[in-house]
């Protein structure tokens, strides 16, 4: 088999589930990282369904999505692997889809609500990070464009970032709610697909310091204060302990 490309975004916390699924199952792939703006380009190139990363290459083969990405890297994983599936797959993959609707879409819009506001040259390196070096310059040259883009796309501003915290804020509830009989993870002693996704989509708001961009992405007055607020939350000593058990640093690259 060909060894699997995954094309992501480094800062990305959706690229962050897909890679971290891949080193889990002890998959070798190649990581490619992409540029602001271009992501389409690449999808129509690859062939892809759509236009978001992460994308994994198989050969002719492209998969789209973190989720997706899992269900392939599951039966494809390295020999004493153990399974992300759980002994309830269905509460699981309900857990999983919630939080990539809704935790994921306003953790990464609370984020940059306030990054793209208060400081976007701050955040300008993480999208240059990996690049090739015309590309690297490419976005030093266009970062005002695409910060604006993102602005305009993501529905980003202060009312906004507002919304998404308090969006966060009730579903980190829901979670706390599950853990509040002391269970390890999610569904109860198994580590599953759906507390991997817990900790990676809520990793912008922990900043574990086995994440492969930890100490790499500066964080914004807003966001930083609300991490301190929220540090002793259980859903958010779930990422600690998930990243600190099941993930290892990682230089970026």
């Amino acid at each position: 088999m060909d060894q699997p490309v995954l094309y992501v975004f480094n800062i990305s916390h959706y690229c962050e589930k897909a890679r971290w699924a891949l080193d889990y199952f002890g998959i070798a792939h190649r990581v490619q990282h992409v540029m602001a703006g271009q992501q389409r380009r690449i999808a129509k190139k690859l062939g892809a369904s759509g236009g978001s990363v992460p994308f994994l290459q198989i050969g002719q083969q492209v998969i789209v999505g973190s989720s997706a990405i899992i269900d392939w890297a599951e039966t494809h994983r390295a020999a004493g692997a153990p399974s992300l599936t759980g002994s309830a797959p269905e509460q699981v993959r309900a857990i999983e889809k919630r939080l990539d609707d809704i935790a994921g879409v306003h953790v990464r819009r609370f984020f940059y609500s306030d990054a793209l506001t208060e400081n976007p040259n701050s955040v300008r390196p993480i999208f240059s990070n990996g690049l090739p070096i015309f590309q690297r310059l490419a976005v030093i040259v266009t970062w005002p464009k695409i910060a604006s883009v993102m602005k305009k796309l993501m529905d980003l501003g202060p009312a906004q970032r507002e919304q998404s915290k308090a969006i966060v804020d009730v579903e980190l509830t829901w979670l706390d709610g599950l853990l509040a009989d002391g269970r390890p993870y999610l569904t109860g002693s198994e580590f599953t697909r759906a507390d991997l996704t817990a900790a990676a989509l809520l990793a912008p708001v922990v900043d574990p310091k086995e994440h492969p961009v930890h100490g790499l992405v500066p964080f914004p007055s807003h966001v930083a204060a609300t991490m301190q607020a929220w540090a002793e939350r259980p859903s958010l000593r779930l990422v600690r302990d998930a990243y600190a058990t099941w993930r290892w640093r990682v230089a970026a690259t």
